[in-house]
């Protein structure tokens, strides 16, 4: 499309769907560029973490995910969607064997009182 004086309703599908697809393009790049600039290009600064993120730490599917944290054998921050971990937890989780999330508070509680 080289006109861009060309009204918007004389474009045909093709031209309308380079157009989004360039548009959505620059806006994804400016997206990326602010957020790499924002966290140093680094997210393992961040604490937050998704359920994919969690897959890669400890090799489970997502499914096998869903249902320890369901049983509660997994710390988990937030249970609702999207699913968010802590990855210090996650970590201490994994070099501790992998205990239940109720066994760790229950020792927890009864090492207070």
């Amino acid at each position: 499309m080289s006109d861009l004086s060309k009204p918007i309703y004389s474009l045909t599908v093709g031209e309308y769907m380079q157009l989004n697809k360039k548009a959505f393009a620059s806006e994804a790049e400016k997206i990326i560029n602010n957020y790499q600039k924002n966290s140093g290009g680094n997210s393992s600064n961040n604490d937050i973490i998704f359920i994919d993120e969690v897959k890669e730490l400890t090799g489970y599917k997502k499914s096998t995910i869903y249902s320890k944290v369901c049983r509660f054998e997994m710390p988990v921050i937030s249970k609702r969607r999207p699913l968010t971990f802590s990855r210090k937890e996650i970590i201490n989780w994994l070099k501790e064997g992998k205990p239940t999330v109720i066994d760790q508070e229950a020792n927890d509680y009864l090492r207070k009182t």
